[in-house]
């Protein structure tokens, strides 16, 4: 049990929320861990999801076109006069499902922050440790790009938060939480983009390149970044990091040259042995549209400015 001191402060950092979600266990342990922050609102008789319109401000706290912020907290011990028959119980450990390791692409750091912080702050408890919470923490939701010949189509962004609450004698608590976030009214990914390569950083670069498990910074694997405002200044006329393909004299972009570009290389698995793997590493490839965008910017010189390609946004 955590001293009286660490759960007091506990409580003052984060009380329990006015409206919790139970996370669809067994009525007599559904009590133990619950959900709170944004409130689930679907079905509305009966909510056990979070469903939110991108840039809805009573739902989304990330006013970013593409991406619903939510917030989520979890709390243990809840005293919950819906479900009468659960008992408070001595608790010691919370799981998540995740990709495993966090070098995994498909690993969610939100995830691992919720978990992390379960156990760290609230975890063990004893049955006389009622409706502690954590604090809230964020869980960024981005939506999927369809993308077409006219600049691409929003589809809705999905994951859910499936967890396991453990304790002495067999307790355990399974939960669930859907969230989902729904493209807003006549919205599309053209939106605001100004220029070719702005479309290939929004659409390609920020949410499939540059993510904490490979080109948010610049690795020493790789030494390049390709977050925003500091991809182009990292790829255009650079040479690759990578010592065979410096050595046949590639760039990472070659403007005007297709040919001589590594970057295209990489996207299309045409490496030889040497060159390291397809990108992006242990996922699906690329859209093919995606991939012939970056061509056509390429072969126009690859300008930082202004709309080059035949197809994509205008």
């Amino acid at each position: 049990m955590r001293g009286l001191a660490t759960i007091a402060l506990v409580l003052a950092l984060a009380a329990p929320a006015a409206a919790l979600t139970p996370g669809g266990g067994s009525s007599t342990t559904d009590c133990l861990a619950e959900f709170g922050g944004t409130p689930a609102n679907q079905p509305p008789s009966h909510p056990r999801e979070i469903r939110c319109t991108d840039n809805d401000a009573s739902c989304d706290d990330d006013p970013t076109l593409g991406i619903c912020r939510f917030r989520a907290e979890v709390c243990l011990n809840v005293t919950d006069p819906s479900l009468p028959s659960c008992a408070p119980q001595a608790l010691d450990s919370y799981f998540i499902e995740n990709a495993q390791p966090d070098t995994n692409p498909l690993h969610d750091f939100d995830f691992q922050a919720l978990e992390d912080e379960v156990n760290s702050l609230l975890l063990p408890l004893d049955a006389s440790d009622v409706d502690v919470c954590t604090s809230e923490l964020q869980m960024n939701l981005r939506l999927p790009i369809q993308p077409s010949r006219s600049g691409g189509r929003w589809r809705r962004g999905r994951k859910q938060i499936e967890s396991t609450l453990s304790g002495p004698n067999g307790i355990r608590d399974d939960d669930r939480l859907k969230l989902t976030c729904v493209p807003g009214k006549d919205t599309t990914p053209c939106d605001g983009v100004t220029s070719t390569f702005e479309q290939i950083q929004r659409q390609i670069f920020t949410p499939t390149c540059a993510v904490p498990t490979c080109h948010n910074v610049a690795q020493a694997e790789h030494q390049m970044s390709l977050a925003e405002g500091e991809a182009y200044d990292n790829l255009v006329g650079v040479a690759p990091a990578n010592t065979v393909a410096n050595a046949a004299g590639l760039k990472r972009v070659d403007p005007g040259n297709p040919d001589n570009s590594f970057i295209l290389k990489k996207l299309r698995g045409e490496l030889v042995d040497g060159e390291g793997v397809r990108m992006p590493r242990d996922l699906k490839p690329l859209h093919h549209l995606h991939i012939d965008l970056i061509e056509e910017w390429i072969a126009a010189g690859a300008p930082a400015t202004g709309f080059v390609a035949s197809f994509g946004c205008h």
